[in-house]
């Protein structure tokens, strides 16, 4: 069903997911300025009365787990018939978001995942409760107020089981993260959760599913390849991983405190990334002596240089004057043949006037 525009004080947003069993919308707090996810029943379960309590259930074992590693419930109630519960709204998505990239996450993100995630499901295991369906869909991203990412563990398929004890649904969980004797139809204990969350962090680790397949492979499983072939990390991963893969769950490790310890030695044993370049120095400024900040003049171009594009001008062009002819010695004497004649008339004029007196 879709939930109605109000409930109380919140204000339906969008819908965010939608599965056989139940839908997740999220809804805005106008009062406190923030952001919850409310999770509502399916209509076809609803009818059903031990399904809605043990749909409600789930929110009260949410509510007492109390960790910052398990989604918080903060109210239950029902609406036309339909239970819902409000809870924390994951801005970030889920771990499905980060596969989507289809790349290997590096592995201390990884073990950092693991261990988050590890955190959470130890606290519903001390409440008594096995998750059955550990699988990056159900490990929902968080911002923190300091900038970091928090996993929340959600989505703990208590309804599921009780309707598959009843023989109303198929095998609760996902094939491709689902310990072998819960395809079989075993009793389980918190060593199933221990494998799915081994699955999922092999998934992070070399981007590929344990298995392919349904129901059938998970019966038949084996040992995938180990992590060491197929990605560049230390075989420290391969035990912590392959162990919690194990099909027996008595070869597994025996507790989720355990598989941390192997996580957090291979994350020990792997050499941290080496960190980026230092971006290149800015390019000092030229200050001139008045402090002004400026450019450096360019250089004027050499004018006697090849392709300088400038020309050296004859004098005579540069001038305008014309410039002696180099043949010009001639002239010297004719002034001076000239010059004696102008001598000799006016020496020959002066003596005939004495003459003539």
């Amino acid at each position: 069903m879709s939930l109605p525009e109000r409930l109380g004080r919140l204000r339906r947003v969008e819908r965010i997911g939608v599965g056989g069993f139940a839908t997740v919308w999220r809804y805005r707090d106008d009062e406190l300025d923030s952001d919850v996810a409310v999770k509502a029943l399916a209509d076809n379960w609803a009818v059903r009365h031990d399904v809605r309590e043990r749909f409600l259930e789930e929110a009260r074992i949410l509510r007492r787990a109390d960790s910052d590693h398990v989604v918080r419930v903060y109210d239950i109630g029902e609406v036309d018939g339909t239970p819902y519960f409000v809870m924390s709204y994951a801005d970030r998505g889920s771990l499905s978001t980060v596969l989507q990239e289809g790349r290997p996450v590096p592995p201390h993100r990884v073990a950092d995942v693991l261990e988050q995630a590890a955190a959470g499901v130890t606290v519903l295991h001390r409440h008594g409760v096995i998750h059955r369906d550990l699988k990056p869909a159900n490990l929902l991203l968080r911002s923190t107020p300091e900038g970091d990412v928090r996993v929340l563990v959600a989505d703990l398929g208590v309804a599921k089981a009780m309707l598959h004890a009843s023989g109303l649904t198929q095998v609760v969980g996902t094939p491709a993260y689902m310990a072998p004797e819960q395809a079989q139809g075993f009793g389980l204990d918190e060593r199933a959760d221990i494998h799915a969350l081994g699955a999922v962090g092999y998934h992070l680790l070399t981007a590929r599913l344990v298995r392919q397949g349904g129901l059938a492979a998970v019966g038949a499983a084996s040992l995938p390849p180990a992590p060491s072939t197929i990605v560049d990390v230390p075989a420290a991963w391969d035990e912590a991983l392959l162990r919690a893969l194990e099909p027996d769950p008595d070869d597994r490790w025996p507790d989720v405190a355990s598989f941390v310890g192997a996580v957090r030695r291979a994350a020990a044993a792997t050499p941290l990334p080496a960190p980026p370049p230092p971006p290149p120095p800015d390019p000092v400024p030229d200050v001139q002596p008045d402090g002004v900040r400026g450019a450096m003049p360019r250089p004027m171009p050499d004018p006697m240089g090849a392709g300088g594009g400038v020309r050296r001008l004859p004098a005579a062009e540069a001038t305008g004057l014309a410039e002696p002819d180099e043949g010009g010695s001639w002239l010297l004497p004719v002034v001076l043949f000239v010059v004696v004649l102008a001598v000799v008339f006016a020496g020959s004029y002066l003596l005939a006037t004495r003459q003539l007196g």
